[in-house]
């Protein structure tokens, strides 16, 4: 999906007054955003195919938007043509967080992952008690599946219809190997743990904003928002199959939790749950988005490494 400069000014133009400086930001793998001024006042444009998405992001900034955890004011959304949607938000400036963290050792970044490890676990203590379901959350912040297992075992993700069956029976996809680590990934159920928290879904990287401090500025992009594990959030941070040398993420995230006195039942079943259901994540996507060459980089870790 890419629509051209001059077709996103014209359609700004219908909306917004003295459109100026169009400039893109980054496509995504579901959506294009680009930066615009409306006379003084600096904007950001999305577009993409899925409504829902957008309205994730006005709820996400109505509900906990706050001075411990900003989040981009929606300023307009809607259609901007019969296939595709827009969301024209709030600038915030500040730099994501993946242009700073490019040292291959991390050791010295601590002090920067400590405060995005202290933004993520604020995230993870928002108030739960009134939204229902688990997994990827609808446009009111209730989860679309009635327990976190049933989301595991989905491997759903809404912008997408075909399962890994159907993909299996006319893809490169190895229906045998993914029937194997659903069934592995099954005997972690019983120690996965049953309270409630709000994930990012896709935290950190370009998704969150840091000033010129190396302060968070703005956490955006909640399109992947659900209701689970705070764990699986920080899996996504530590993708398994890629190699990293320095600072871990989930060991510091641990280490952080045990000095504060807390109890973390059952860790090595819940990651190894969890790094089997984001491995076959990928598995499907990369093949939904025919990118043979990234699922075989995928199939290969799996292979090596989860079947154990």
């Amino acid at each position: 999906m890419h629509f051209d400069i001059q077709t996103i000014r014209e359609f700004l133009e219908t909306k917004y007054n003295y459109v100026h400086d169009v400039e893109p930001v980054a496509d995504g793998w579901w959506s294009q955003a680009l930066t615009f001024y409306s006379g003084e006042e600096k904007l950001v444009l999305r577009i993409n195919q899925h409504p829902v998405d957008f309205q994730k992001d006005v709820f996400a900034y109505h509900q906990f938007n706050g001075p411990a955890l900003r989040i981009p004011e929606i300023k307009s959304a809607g259609n901007f043509n019969p296939d595709y949607f827009y969301c024209v938000s709030e600038f915030i400036d500040g730099i994501p967080s993946d242009r700073i963290l490019l040292s291959e050792n991390l050791d010295s970044h601590l002090s920067l992952a400590n405060i995005i490890l202290d933004q993520l676990d604020q995230i993870h203590a928002l108030d739960t008690s009134s939204f229902q379901g688990w997994g990827y959350t609808g446009a009111r912040g209730n989860g679309l599946f009635n327990t976190w297992p049933e989301f595991l075992l989905s491997i759903h993700n809404s912008k997408y219809a075909a399962s890994w069956q159907e993909l299996a029976a006319s893809t490169w996809l190895n229906g045998a190997l993914f029937e194997q680590l659903l069934q592995k990934m099954e005997i972690f159920f019983p120690q996965l743990p049953m309270d409630k928290h709000v994930l990012h879904g896709d935290y950190g990287f370009d998704n969150l904003l840091l000033g010129p401090d190396q302060k968070v500025v703005a956490v955006i992009d909640w399109a992947e928002m659900m209701l689970g594990d705070p764990l699986y959030d920080l899996v996504h941070m530590c993708e398994p199959w890629v190699q990293r040398n320095g600072l871990n993420y989930i060991d510091l995230w641990k280490k952080r939790k045990e000095e504060k006195g807390e109890t973390i039942k059952n860790f090595d079943a819940r990651l190894q749950c969890y790094n089997i259901q984001y491995t076959l994540f990928h598995m499907h996507i990369h093949t939904v988005r025919k990118e043979e060459e990234e699922y075989r980089e995928v199939e290969r870790w799996a292979m090596d490494n989860l079947l154990q």
